[in-house]
């Protein structure tokens, strides 16, 4: 059955933690021997100007440039050999078309029976009922540091590929089929990694996440490592379609000696799939040291063949610098059947706050143009500087503000400047697109304690600058809502995923949503539950630090959704709709 236009599909994936955190650290291991990685200064009046283009001068005085390439590699053993995680006891396994226990595949989007909405602005028509879901890993089934580490964020990752489905949650990871089945796991961050030199050895992170590359039906996994600080940025590539096999494993010193951060973690870095390379952003030394963000390209082509030695490209990039400076940036994670056109770079955006530390309220625009060819000569540049509507990116005057009921302890809200995951780019022919989330104060006032969710659609026609389409502040009560992601269908459909959470609801996961002719800048179609929370996190105010909306790729128009709802028995998912005719 063909997509019925301006209609879609859900299906979704939880994971529950009961006690996550926020926190990052590693098992020292000894040091390798460094691999030389160039350094460019992009900056005025430096001693390198061969390297420094008019546009480049554009990037703020101390950018560096570093090239080099993966200082280590390795194979890793098949997924599906891999030890299981300790005492795990694994999600029981989908039955096909049995209602409340698994997804049935679909080759075509399936128009779900409508239900009302738990939450509906004025005007519109409420959205349609998930398909049935599934539970995915749940750290509180996942025992010892290899696979739950006590004291961490419940990182919420998931990807939808053509035949499978993987999430990663906090040190652990999983795969399914489309149906639910397991299929390899849980098996943790420490095992996977075990045999690579640099990011292996005992280590075990988190901040991991999952992408699907749909252009080359492959997967990819990355997360921070390396010796001794977590200054690396280690990516795994499968080596077929199916990752339950092997993984071809890379670790790129992106925070070295020479672009002065090797001693810092690199920390809630992001990758994302672009037709050029796979790209990364990250924060050295975490957020609130508001040293800046490193931009990263790996060259896909030599990664996907294997190459041992692939070669890597970082900016780093200076924040202005104040006591309250945090920056951060996403790249465009590709969506869609239309590959970019040649010569297409990849986008990179930043929120710039003029409460963080920068001058004014700006969603900032570069361009990544590299060069596999001649690295050194990639360039960075800094093109639209877009003016949106005010906004504040605290949430509150605390950085825990997120209330439970009945309870004094406030959850973590993760805004302060972080965006959320992903953002995502497609190209419709007459027009391309951005499409991206964070977390701010609801009505501009962190003093009201109120989290709301700022999204955006930026266009850009065939050629020319890219302009705001349409933003908006979804808060429409009382309630927090934080910890969004956001994608958009085929047809130009949005969903929105999120937490909420209020001083009557426990932390629980909704959606909402719009179609592509409703007013802009509103999420008309109402809001709906994916799953209520059962409980309030009791004894630690860090909650989850993302969560992860992804579109199927055999018919882009399925949104699957992974995150975390608060303590609470074993979910009944939805039944089964049944689609009309």
């Amino acid at each position: 059955m063909k997509c019925a236009d301006a209609r879609w599909t859900f299906r979704f994936l939880f994971e529950f933690s009961i006690v996550p955190a926020h926190s990052a650290c590693a098992t020292t291991i000894p040091r390798r021997k460094r691999v030389p990685v160039k350094i460019f200064l992009v900056a005025p009046l430096l001693a390198c100007l061969t390297f420094v283009s008019v546009v480049n001068a554009q990037l703020p005085p101390g950018t560096i440039m570093t090239t080099g390439t993966a200082h280590s590699h390795s194979v890793s053993i098949p997924l599906s050999q891999m030890a299981l995680c300790p005492a795990a006891t694994p999600t029981p396994t989908a039955t096909p078309g049995a209602p409340g226990k698994g997804v049935v595949h679909q080759t075509g989007c399936r128009t779900a029976a409508r239900a009302p909405s738990t939450k509906s602005e004025s005007g519109g028509n409420s959205l349609s009922d998930p398909f049935p879901s599934f539970d995915g890993l749940q750290v509180s089934d996942l025992l010892g540091d290899d696979c739950s580490i006590f004291d961490f964020a419940s990182d919420n990752s998931g990807a939808a590929g053509y035949d499978y489905y993987v999430q990663v949650v906090n040190t652990a990871m999983m795969v399914y089929d489309k149906s639910g089945n397991i299929l390899a796991g849980p098996i943790s961050g420490n095992t996977f990694w075990h045999n690579q030199p640099d990011c292996g050895g005992g280590q075990n992170w988190s901040d991991a996440v999952v992408r699907f590359d749909r252009y080359a039906n492959r997967w990819i996994i990355s997360r921070p490592g390396g010796r001794p600080n977590g200054q690396d940025s280690c990516v795994a590539v499968s080596q077929t379609s199916d990752p339950t096999g092997a993984w071809d494993q890379y670790a790129f010193e992106v925070n070295n000696t020479t672009n002065h951060l090797a001693r810092y973690f690199n920390d809630y870095s992001k990758i994302a799939v672009f037709s050029d390379a796979y790209y990364a952003t990250a924060d050295p030394n975490k957020i609130f040291s508001g040293l800046g963000n490193t931009i990263s390209a790996f060259d896909r082509s030599a990664m996907l063949a294997g190459d041992p030695a692939p070669p890597f490209v970082t900016f780093f990039v200076p924040a202005p610098q104040s006591p309250f400076t945090r920056s951060h940036m996403l790249a465009a994670d590709l969506e869609g059947t239309r590959l970019p056109g040649a010569n297409t770079p990849e986008y990179i955006v930043q929120v710039q706050d003029d409460t963080l530390g920068f001058p004014a309220d700006r969603l900032q625009v570069y361009e990544f143009h590299v060069n596999w060819n001649d690295p050194s000569s990639s360039t960075l540049v800094p093109t639209d500087s877009l003016s949106p509507e005010p906004f504040n990116s605290n949430a509150c005057v605390d950085q825990f503000c997120v209330e439970q009921p009945g309870i004094p302890t406030k959850l973590d809200s993760l805004s302060y400047g972080y965006m959320m995951q992903r953002l995502t780019y497609r190209d419709f022919g007459t027009h391309r697109m951005l499409l991206l989330n964070h977390t701010v104060a609801a009505d501009g006032d962190p003093t009201h304690n109120h989290a709301g969710i700022r999204w955006y659609e930026l266009r850009m026609g065939t050629s020319g600058p890219w302009e705001i389409y349409q933003q908006g502040t979804y808060a429409p009560d009382a309630n927090d809502r934080w910890l969004g992601s956001i994608a958009m269908d085929k047809h130009g459909n949005i969903v929105l995923g999120f937490h909420v959470s209020g001083a009557n609801e426990f932390p629980s996961l909704h959606y909402a949503g719009r179609r592509p002719n409703d007013p802009l800048g509103t999420l008309p179609l109402g809001e709906l539950t994916l799953m209520d929370g059962n409980g309030a996190q009791l004894n630690d105010s860090f909650f989850g630090d993302y969560s992860q909306m992804a579109i199927d790729p055999n018919d882009d128009c399925t949104f699957w959704y992974t995150g975390t709802p608060s303590p609470r028995p074993r979910p009944t998912p939805h039944p089964r709709p049944t689609p009309p005719g």
